[in-house]
């Protein structure tokens, strides 16, 4: 809890000193002039919007990832608690408390992880001037509410996870096939693609307000959908995985994909949405911003700043990404305890189950994240000139780096699952 909440603050802060810059220079006079900084600063608020609402998802999806942790434990343990007398609503409020007090404990600890990297935010600069101390304090106002939001996030998702287990008092638990991924979602988005690509030059054409209208149209409706694309991907994915795999890993590891494709997706779906538009802007803005064709002072800082500030969203959106993993690959080790219990007893090797889920993340997340930043590439590719190559290169790079640091976080259940092993092995002696 405590990571997601340290950068809901830190964005908060951010949006809030851009607003804050914009009052000031309107207030002044200085806002006046949209050849200077001051008069761009209702546009950096705009991207600061536009940030922050990408980085919500993530945020938003660890917060409710982290409140699932564990709930298999606690299957087996309200189950004792119905055992001994407790009303099935009072042993669900149990649980839903106990999320809540490890809430309160991240919110405090992100709380303070947020307040002491304020000033590591001077570091970077914007509309020619660091972002201050001052600037990304949000005010205790903001610090108690979104601390507030936090633990209500924790509490709700609690409360949706328990209400897909039955708790009995003989602890049996119910276990639900996964559901079905539909290819309606990449149905849609394909038509939506085509028609995008047959009336957009043509809503470009009737002006600059109808055209971007119907840009931010098409692009809002794609993100609504954009999830449902992902997960049927990864199931796809996980079924050809599992059906040419050549080695046990590579079909444990398909056939983990395909059963369950939304808890892969939850981990790094926002992660390949960002690289989606980095692969779209960041090539273009970098091209424009090495060519200076016609370009002033203010407009080369405008379009350094974007950049800074696309590689800024991404790179916060990986941080989250990896640490989600993490999060439910941890879930899916508690999850599939009784698997690697059976597999132990049946022989298998002790890294048999790690191989197996270093397959089951390292390629999604490449096939996602490289190749959704490919694609926002592929689609400005007839825009992108020469000098658009080193921007190219940057993101790719990027990406690759993400993919690394995503597999990497994912090592973090290894001593969990020697955990389980070491059970098993105790119960054998």
């Amino acid at each position: 809890f405590a990571l997601p909440h340290a950068f809901l603050l830190a964005v908060t802060g951010g949006v809030m000193a851009f607003g804050a810059r914009a009052a000031e220079a309107a207030a002044s006079g200085t806002g006046d002039d949209p050849s200077t900084l001051d008069g761009m600063g209702p546009l950096y608020v705009m991207l600061a919007y536009f940030a922050a609402t990408l980085l919500i998802v993530p945020i938003i999806s660890m917060g409710a990832a982290a409140a699932r942790l564990g709930m298999s434990r606690r299957e087996r343990d309200l189950a004792v608690l119905r055992l001994m007398g407790l009303a099935p609503g009072a042993t669900k409020l149990a649980c839903i408390l106990e999320t809540c007090v490890f809430a309160v404990v991240g919110v405090v600890v992100g709380s303070i992880l947020y307040a002491v990297t304020l000033p590591a935010w001077g570091a970077l600069s914007f509309q020619g001037r660091p972002m201050g101390v001052g600037e990304m304090w949000v005010g205790v106002i903001a610090l108690l509410a979104e601390g507030l939001a936090m633990i209500l996030l924790a509490s709700l998702s609690s409360w949706l996870a328990m209400r897909k287990v039955a708790i009995t008092p003989l602890g049996v638990a119910r276990r639900d096939r996964a559901d079905r991924v539909s290819a309606v979602g990449p149905i849609i988005g394909l038509v939506l693609l085509v028609v995008w690509l047959t009336v957009g030059a043509l809503a470009m054409n009737l002006g600059t307000a109808i055209g971007m209208a119907v840009f931010m149209g098409f692009m809002g409706a794609i993100f609504l959908i954009i999830n449902l694309v992902g997960v049927w991907s990864i199931s796809l994915m996980g079924r050809l995985m599992a059906s040419m795999a050549r080695t046990p890993q590579m079909m444990v590891a398909g056939r983990r994909m395909a059963d369950d494709p939304r808890a892969v997706w939850r981990s790094f779906g926002a992660v390949a949405l960002v690289g989606f538009l980095v692969g779209i802007m960041y090539p273009a803005t970098s091209a424009i911003s090495m060519s200076g064709d016609g370009m002033d002072e203010v407009g080369r800082i405008v379009m350094g700043d974007i950049n800074r500030g696309m590689m800024l969203t991404f790179a916060i959106t990986l941080a989250l990404g990896a640490v989600s993993t993490a999060v439910n690959q941890s879930i899916r080790v508690l999850d599939s305890a009784d698997q690697v219990r059976a597999l132990s007893y049946m022989g298998s090797p002790n890294g048999f189950m790690d191989r197996s889920r270093r397959l089951e993340v390292a390629i999604p997340a490449f096939v996602m994240i490289v190749g959704s930043m490919l694609l926002g590439m592929l689609f400005l590719s007839p825009l992108l000139a020469a000098d658009g190559a080193k921007g190219v290169l940057i993101a790719l790079a990027s990406a690759i780096v993400g993919v690394l640091l995503i597999v990497a976080a994912s090592e973090a259940t290894v001593p969990l699952r020697r955990r389980i092993l070491a059970s098993v092995r105790e119960g054998r002696e």
